[in-house]
């Protein structure tokens, strides 16, 4: 046994000549028996087999030398079979994994074990690792005596790698797959790129930051003319870098990159930079300023990527990575996969661009006419405000308007433009800007309604919308309603009594199909009045009139409260819709009537005996 005093090991094999020599003695010899000539013919073809079998095969004795190899060993060890004989396996074969221990194993125990071997013999002249297969038994006589160790090795070298093409391609298509996924799963855009992001830590580089041309800064980016100025967006560092990263650039802050340099060539000829041995002017060319390429290098950056982010012709905007410490260096191989995944990632990275692009400008559309100063009539305070959709919906059409007019009355207007985006807030600006032309000539709320209908019609305006027009008249005591298909209003007495009007309800403006009646009802002083569009109150799970029935609301209380308190306790942040609210409060007016009441700047008073409005 190994370790043991080393014992002469029997002869367990015939030389081919000795082989050959026992045959040509029975082929002259008289009266061999059968068996005698039969054994001798199952020898030989035995060794036949051995010897042809394109499997490598050997027998080791006692001592794991070896006694026996054939032709295909040899041929795969690059070795001569007459030189393996009498030397063990790390004297012939010292670049392949040892596998001495295993063989001492079976000899020790008998139990046969099949293994893989990986390394490099002299048969090897590209220096790649190759792989062997190889069965292993203990060879022992019928009374028990051990004589050594068989070896059958084959080589799998190309079975493996084959498995391992095969493994590496489904594992990049399952990562192309989950940027496309992760990314292209959210409008908002800074989701999109901090999926990406996260993609890339700590699977491919110890930081990477996101950025997104900005188009105010960056009208175009060509590669001489103009600064390139990118907004950074999303970052990802592994935990060793979180804090002294910081200094790189922070979200939200804009990088300008100078022009002419990499990283303009880089978006403008849309190919990726690779730094894998950066020196002093080549991170210097790679940052954007002196002070980021010294921090860089104190973080032990030695290697980093800038990749274009583009669909088709339109940029987005561009990822850097890079790697540091102990990492290995990035390579021509990883700027190939890390392409095809930012690719990947860019489609979703760009819908959600122009998303918020659209969604940014419409919301502004919106605060712009709704921050428009308002006027009440004496007798009247009301208070509105604008809430966006909650996440993942668009900016609508919502509007809430107030207008004061002759003989102290104030109109409140509360609508909805159907569908989402620019093109809403366009029309939503259009309808506001009709009812406020056809207030101001002193009509009813239905009148109104019909001339806004008409209007509509003669410009042609391609979006119907619902609107509901409240005119308050504190001095008589009274509201008058017309309602184009928008939910009802709530009105709240000084008593506390919650009542949703009920009010004939005509087809939405622009259908071309309206009928519209005014209903008017009494409005105590201290009544509040809430007008709003249905994403405050519409769910699917909950109806609009127990929506409103629910609201707490208490007519003393201020409008501030009171608006807040109707936000708190309907959440129209979980509504799919955006939602406008408007709030109406009136109060007692003095006794002496004005024929004329609040004047709007710029009118002037009748002569005397004119008729009032």
């Amino acid at each position: 046994m190994p370790g043991d005093q080393v014992q002469p090991t029997p002869r367990i094999l015939l030389t081919q000549a000795e082989l050959a020599a026992i045959a040509n003695a029975v082929d002259r010899a008289e009266g061999v028996g059968e068996h005698a000539e039969r054994l001798l013919a199952e020898l030989t073809l035995a060794r036949r087999i051995l010897d042809g079998c394109p499997a490598g095969i050997a027998v080791l004795d006692r001592s794991l030398r070896y006694l026996y190899i054939n032709d295909a060993l040899a041929l795969l060890n690059g070795v001569p079979a007459a030189d393996h004989i009498g030397r063990r396996l790390p004297d012939v074969l010292p670049d392949l994994e040892s596998s001495e221990q295993l063989l001492e194993q079976v000899l020790r125990t008998g139990v046969p074990q099949v293994v893989t071997v990986g390394g490099q013999t002299p048969a090897d002249g590209a220096g790649d690792n190759r792989w062997w297969l190889g069965a292993y038994h203990r060879l022992s006589t019928s009374s028990g005596e051990i004589l050594g160790v068989a070896a059958v090795v084959l080589e799998v070298t190309d079975t493996l790698r084959g498995r391992e093409h095969l493994v590496r391609a489904g594992n990049r298509m399952a990562l192309l797959d989950e940027a496309n996924r992760t990314t292209g799963a959210t409008l908002d855009l800074r989701q999109a790129c901090q999926a990406l992001a996260d993609l890339l830590v700590p699977r491919f580089a110890d930081y990477a930051a996101v950025d997104v041309v900005d188009p105010e800064g960056t009208p175009r980016v060509p590669s001489e003319n103009y600064p390139l100025r990118l907004r950074r967006i999303a970052l990802a560092t592994t935990p060793d870098l979180a804090e002294v990263s910081s200094p790189l650039g922070r979200l939200d802050e804009f990088v300008v990159h100078r022009a002419g340099s990499p990283m303009a060539h880089v978006l403008a000829d849309r190919r990726p930079l690779v730094l894998s041995h950066p020196d002093d002017e080549a991170m210097r060319q790679f940052s954007p300023s002196p002070e980021r390429k010294e921090h860089l290098l104190r973080m032990g950056a030695h290697s980093g990527i800038y990749l274009p982010l583009a669909v088709h012709e339109e940029l987005v905007g561009a990822v850097m990575v890079f790697r540091s410490g102990d990492s290995p260096r990035l390579t021509d191989t990883d700027t190939e996969l890390l392409g095809d995944l930012t690719d990947r990632a860019a489609t979703g990275i760009a819908h959600a661009v122009r998303y918020t692009r659209e969604h940014e400008t419409a919301l502004e559309m919106q605060r712009a006419f709704l921050n428009a100063p308002t006027v009440t009539g004496p007798g009247v305070e009301t208070l509105g405000r604008y809430l966006p959709a909650g996440s993942g919906a668009e900016v609508g059409g919502d509007w809430f308007d107030t207008l004061a007019l002759p003989h102290d009355r104030t109109l409140l207007v509360v609508g909805d433009v159907m569908g989402h985006g620019v093109r809403a807030a366009a029309a939503m600006s259009e309808y506001r800007s009709v009812l406020r032309t056809l207030a101001i000539q002193g009509s009813s709320p239905d009148f109104i309604l019909l001339q806004a209908e008409r209007t509509a019609l003669t410009l042609e305006l391609d979006r119907v919308a619902t609107c509901l027009l409240a005119l308050l008249d504190p001095r008589r005591e009274r509201a008058t309603f017309s309602n184009a298909g928008h939910i009802p209003p709530l009105l709240v007495t000084p008593d506390g009594t919650r009542t949703l009007l009920s009010l004939p309800v005509a087809p939405p403006l622009g259908v071309g199909l309206g009928s519209f009646s005014a209903t008017t009802v009494p409005l105590p002083p201290g009544s509040v009045l809430l007008l709003c569009t249905d994403g405050l109150v519409e769910r699917r799970d909950r109806d609009i009139e127990t929506g409103l029935h629910t609201l707490p609301i208490t007519p003393t209380a201020p409008l501030p409260t009171l608006l807040d308190t109707v936000i708190t306790h309907l959440d129209p942040a979980a509504s799919e819709d955006d939602v406008a609210i408007l709030l109406a409060r009136t109060k007692p007016t003095p006794d002496e009537p004005n024929q004329l009441g609040w004047l709007p700047p710029g009118w002037t008073k009748p002569r005397p005996g004119a008729k009032p409005l």
